[in-house]
């Protein structure tokens, strides 16, 4: 062997050996392969963690929410039965207003009438009251309006009645409540709908 040859002639046994790093390198591959796979892994644990407790505490809202939206719709519920019956009130008053309308107008055309009878007779006019009140034995017009009248007037005494009623009812709690003291991810709700209705 000659002493003066350079090491890096020959076979290229300078070169680093390949079977070194075939051992070595697969191995450390796939340690820092299952190293960033557990990162990722953690990573996605936590975050499914802040959903939970996200949603945990949305729960919790939401169950002390809840009474208070029922007892608004308990309000509700009540307030349009009291706006249907006034509705139907109303719509009573109306057609008792028209019926005292026609009875009216028909005692007005029959006074005419028997204004212009009792002229074109050449009768006094200071008779026409009991010719007048005798007339109305034959027609049931004014009982018609005693009738009506009466019945508007029932009518108004039970709305005062039921409008007083109505009045000492209490107020929905929900609008008195403080709900800060809930956990809440959910802002700017308003749990506090209009309760008064006017005729």
């Amino acid at each position: 062997m000659d002493k003066g040859r350079s090491p890096n002639h020959g076979n290229g046994s300078s070169l680093p050996p390949l079977g070194r790093y075939s051992v070595f390198t697969p191995h450390c591959a796939k340690r820092q392969s299952a190293t960033r796979s557990i990162k990722r892994k953690m990573r996605y644990i936590a975050k499914l963690e802040r959903k939970i407790q996200a949603s945990q505490t949305e729960e919790v809202f939401l169950s002390a929410l809840l009474p208070l939206l029922q007892r608004d719709t308990d309000d509700l519920t009540a307030q349009n039965s009291e706006l249907e019956w006034q509705l139907q009130t109303l719509e009573l008053q109306v057609h008792l207003t028209d019926a005292l309308n026609e009875a009216l107008q028909e005692e007005i055309r029959r006074a005419r009438m028997q204004i212009g009878q009792t002229i074109a007779n050449g009768g006094p006019i200071t008779n026409f009251p009991a010719s007048y009140g005798g007339i109305q034995e034959d027609y049931p017009t004014s009982n018609v309006m005693n009738i009506a009248v009466q019945q508007f007037q029932q009518l108004q005494i039970h709305s005062q009645n039921q409008e007083q009623r109505s009045s000492m009812q209490p107020q929905a709690q929900a609008r008195d409540m403080n709900l800060s003291s809930v956990p809440s991810p959910i802002q700017g709700h308003n749990a506090s709908p209009g309760t008064s209705s006017e005729d």
